[in-house]
């Protein structure tokens, strides 16, 4: 069974003193370096690259450039862009060859250097191109369509600004804790609600920042070879829904997450509660909530009920998000989803320092696209 031997991770920041390039080396280098008994350069025969557009970081092509920084020009290499779930789908499709058998150790390494946009509209546009068509033309961005879809949710659900604010102040909490995080600080429900709106209901804190970073994960079909405490993918899923959150049937959910999580739970055997922690795609506050609802956690309407009943704060029954999410541990597009898998390694191998979730022997992560677009869920056990 495939299984994750090693992961590295930079320090998720709001500009790097790296570069693109500097960030992918240092990410390839560490998790080679950081695998207990040792792997040659050679033993790696695929490396996947995730990374989102080349307007954050200047660089394409990139496969080659990770071979170099590797020490090994004979293995195969590509990059994978699959908007935010650039780094999901990239531990997606190494555990696929891995038990394919087209591979035998797979190095995935996502990265991002957004700071390299001039302004955050430039931001805004690069980020834009993964929407729908119809959205791309109206010059929709993305919070203005997690907006539409919060501002549905709440009306037919019951839910305040206030639920939404709980997931900010639960996951800037849990970065207090994250050495890797972006923002180390602090913030209350008030906080939140008096941020300024950035596309109404959604406001400056409950949107998560724009990101450099970069993170890294062998996937290895002899795990045992490589260390005595891998850590094992039970089972992944893809899925997905209409490019455009106008088209879709219910604007309140995310279907590709859903739909995602039921093929990871069926391959793996699993079932949510079988759980110990999470770590989902909260690119804004409402994904979160909806997402609790999608995978699972909660019946529909009722995954703000978990937040109030600190059902997945750190200390609560199922902590999602203990390393700060996307909120704030950062989001370097390309590096997130790698980023989940490597935080689940640490914690699944009880190795997550102030931030370890206690007796976590099951993990899930999902990661998403756009605006649920795509979704990769991945079951992970120690």
């Amino acid at each position: 069974m495939p299984a994750i031997v090693s992961a590295f991770s930079t320090p998720y920041e709001s500009r790097s003193s790296l570069e693109a390039w500097e960030l992918l080396e240092k990410a390839v280098r560490g998790v080679v370096e950081n695998v207990e008994k040792g792997i040659d350069p050679s033993e790696i025969d695929l490396v996947i690259v995730a990374n989102f557009s080349d307007r954050f970081g200047g660089i394409l092509h990139s496969g080659p450039l990770a071979l170099r920084y590797l020490g090994n020009p004979d293995a195969r290499a590509f990059r994978v862009e699959n908007a935010c779930s650039a780094g999901g789908t990239g531990i997606f499709l190494a555990w696929n060859m891995v038990r394919a058998g087209l591979a035998r150790n797979v190095l995935v390494v996502g990265f991002e250097k957004m700071s390299k946009a001039p302004t955050s509209t430039v931001a805004n546009q690069v980020l834009m191109a993964a929407g729908s068509p119809e959205e791309i033309l109206v010059g929709l961005p993305f919070f203005a369509s997690y907006a539409l879809m919060a501002k549905v949710y709440m009306d037919k659900y019951g839910v305040g600004e206030e639920d939404l604010a709980l997931v900010a102040v639960k996951n800037h909490e849990n970065a207090l804790r994250n050495p890797l995080a972006q923002f180390k600080r602090r913030i209350s429900v008030e906080d939140v609600l008096r941020s300024p709106y950035v596309a109404p209901p959604l406001k400056l804190y409950d949107c998560s920042p724009l990101s450099d970073g970069a993170a890294s994960v062998i996937v290895s079909g002899e795990p045992k070879r490589y260390t005595d405490t891998p850590v094992y993918i039970v089972g992944a899923g893809m899925a997905h829904d209409k490019p455009g959150v106008f088209e879709r049937d219910d604007m309140a959910a995310m279907i590709a997450a859903y739909k995602a999580s039921q093929q990871a739970y069926k391959s793996s055997g699993l079932t949510p509660k079988d759980l110990d922690l999470a770590e989902v795609h909260d690119a804004f506050t409402i994904s979160e909530i909806i997402l609790y609802e999608m995978l699972g956690f909660a019946e529909r309407g009722g995954g703000a009920r978990l937040l109030r009943d600190h059902v997945t704060w750190f200390d609560g029954e199922l902590p999602v998000n203990a390393s700060g999410g996307l909120k704030a541990k950062g989001h370097p597009i390309g590096a997130t989803g790698v980023g989940m898998a490597a935080e689940l390694f640490w914690q699944l191998r009880g190795e997550a320092g102030e931030r370890q979730v206690r007796d976590a022997e099951i993990g899930l992560m999902e990661n998403h696209g756009g605006t649920g677009a795509t979704s990769v869920v991945i079951v992970m056990r120690r």
